[in-house]
């Protein structure tokens, strides 16, 4: 029987692949920084009182801490696995963690940055994607143990460089979460009423709305923690500073010089057409569910 050691796993993320592993057949053993021994109970897993004893003898180490503690806790663990282990995290940034691991862990010991795309709420892997970034000279068996067992599942699982993803994650994750908490704030700046505005809302404006109540609803510690990927500053003040001349534009009666912006990103889009298309069928599948209530 495969063991695993889950640093985090009395956290929502922690929990979800510490249930995950266990109904994999996996002997589980969870670790948390405030000792919840009740969790690891309610999980039916064992609970880590000795965690660089149980990394000592584990067959994979997973890392599921706040990202600003994902690198001191490796350091603490990774020097004390044994050879032909795995170690892997699941931080949404990439980079630090995987050069932190393959430093850290003696030679032997495989290397494997993993970042699933999406939440603890999701009740399975099938339809999800995860990504894996794994360390240069430190991949052997375990990469594909890991990937097939993730799309046995039904998981979409693609392989990234450490850095694309996080290039790549600063825009899918970081800016998108950064403009719609953005909406949210000014909501509130405006004191402006959302659920009296639920009564004049097209399909389109209330679907943004949810899933900006969507994000506001997360733990604000992981999503300011999101932020703190490498290569997300400078795209939100290139974000800002595209919201800037748009308001510029728009503050001035510029209508020309709106439009031009707003074909100049199409044309970069492409394909806008199909986007209308996909939007409408989950405009149209919200209309149908609004009909049933």
């Amino acid at each position: 029987m495969v063991s695993i050691l889950i640093l985090g796993g009395t956290g929502q993320t922690g929990s979800w692949f510490a249930r995950y592993f266990k109904e994999k057949g996996f002997d589980v053993a969870i670790w948390g920084p405030r000792g919840r021994v009740e969790v690891a109970e309610r999980l039916g897993v064992r609970y880590a009182r000795e965690m660089i004893a149980e990394a000592e003898r584990s067959d994979i180490v997973l890392v599921s801490v706040l990202i600003e503690k994902t690198v001191e806790i490796i350091s603490q663990v990774a020097p004390h696995m044994h050879p032909g282990s795995l170690i892997m995290d699941v931080t949404s940034i990439k980079s630090e963690p995987v050069k932190a691991m393959a430093a850290c862990a003696p030679n032997g010991v495989e290397v494997l940055g993993t970042h699933p795309m999406f939440g603890p709420t999701m009740p399975n892997l099938h339809g999800q994607t995860i990504i894996l970034t794994p360390a240069e000279g430190r991949t052997g068996n375990w990469l594909s143990v890991i990937q097939s067992l993730f799309q046995s599942d039904g998981a979409h699982v693609e392989i990234l460089d450490a850095e694309e993803h996080d290039q790549i994650m600063a825009v899918v994750q970081a800016l998108t979460h950064f403009a719609y908490i953005g909406i949210g704030a000014t909501l509130r700046a405006l004191d402006f009423d959302v659920q009296r505005s639920r009564r004049f809302m097209s399909p389109v404006y209330e679907i943004m709305i949810d899933f900006v109540g969507r994000i506001l609803d997360q733990e604000p510690e992981l999503y300011a923690s999101i932020q703190r990927n490498p290569k997300a500053t400078a795209i939100r003040q290139t974000f800002i500073a595209e919201c800037m001349r748009l308001s510029e534009k728009a503050d001035a009666g510029d209508n020309e010089g709106f439009k031009q912006i707003m074909a100049e990103a199409a044309r970069h889009y492409g394909k806008t057409h199909e986007a209308l298309i996909r939007s409408d069928r989950v405009i149209n599948a919200r209309i149908r569910e609004k009909d049933r209530e």
